[in-house]
């Protein structure tokens, strides 16, 4: 699979390991948004790790030119 730097709606991303991984924290609106997208097929949102101490994160389900990864970020930030 060739390296992606860069996803509609989420920005920049590098890989890590074997899933791809938003560099800068994603607004909820764009993270709920990911599912109409036809690269992205499911979608998953995590709240805070126990104790309240990490932030909200989703992990999706994708395929960009024909190649499954999964793409996983943290929930925050702004448009």
């Amino acid at each position: 699979m060739k390296a992606i730097t860069s996803l509609p709606l989420v920005g920049t991303v590098r890989r890590d390991g074997i899933t791809y991984r938003v560099a800068d924290p994603v607004p909820l609106d764009v993270v709920s948004g990911l599912i109409r997208e036809s690269w992205c097929s499911r979608l998953v949102v995590s709240d805070a790790r126990s104790g309240g101490d990490g932030p909200c994160e989703f992990t999706a389900m994708c395929v960009v030119d024909g190649e499954p990864f999964v793409l996983v970020g943290r929930i925050g930030g702004r448009r």
